[in-house]
């Protein structure tokens, strides 16, 4: 930004950027595409956009990485390719700093985000509510569970890792209660985000422990 210095080659520069973009662009289309899938918000449409940026950290940890790769790529581009343009047809030549400067700040912040994913991902966080309504909604829709008592689910990376407590109808024997414990557990297991259950099973205290709100949304897709 000091000294800043004229641009040449105005065409090649264009050219390369333009490429570069498209290039880029797409693989960022194609990756908030695989957000939707991977989080299950089925966007559409260019809604896939928002989406993604809003459910980028429920995706995998290589999902997110190549999101962020790509989004300072496409971005960078789209900055170089102004700075080019500018420089190369006004006297405006301390844009060519300033775009660099913010290249090297996207670049930053997404060393740090990547970091800070990562470390969450080891450590483990609360799983987002609608996550929580999901799994609440498959344990409830068992015809002999009346009640989760108490529920801890816990992200790491992609999957989740599910502890309860849950409430069985009143007259059951053991055996039949574990049955139903095991068949719980199963369904559970069977979202492929879901790594491991460790379920606890009581009576029915006749007390309506889990909120409402929470199992409203029943979308067991």
């Amino acid at each position: 930004m000091q000294h800043p210095a004229a641009a040449h080659g105005f065409w090649l520069n264009a050219i390369v950027l333009i490429i570069s973009i498209v290039i880029d662009g797409l693989v960022l289309w194609k990756v908030m595409k695989s957000i939707g899938k991977e989080t299950r918000s089925y966007a559409k449409g260019w809604t896939i956009v928002p989406t993604a940026f809003k459910h980028v950290s429920k995706a995998a940890p290589p999902t997110r990485l190549v999101f962020y790769e790509d989004l300072v790529a496409t971005l960078g581009g789209a900055l170089a390719l102004v700075a080019v343009v500018v420089t190369s047809f006004t006297s405006f030549e301390l844009i060519d700093g300033i775009s660099t400067l913010l290249i090297g700040l996207l670049m930053v912040g997404v060393a740090f985000r990547v970091g800070y994913d990562n470390m969450v991902g080891l450590i483990g966080v609360a799983a987002p509510q609608d996550v929580e309504e999901r799994i609440a909604a498959i344990i409830l829709a068992d015809v002999d569970v009346t009640d989760i008592y108490q529920m801890r689910i816990i992200q790491e990376g992609k999957y989740y890792h599910v502890e309860g407590l849950i409430e069985l109808r009143k007259g059951l024997t053991l055996a039949a209660a574990d049955d139903i414990k095991f068949r719980v557990r199963d369904k559970l297991l069977e979202d492929s985000d879901i790594s491991d259950v460790t379920l606890g099973i009581i009576e029915d205290n006749g007390v309506k422990n889990w909120a409402p709100e929470l199992t409203a949304k029943v979308a067991l897709k």
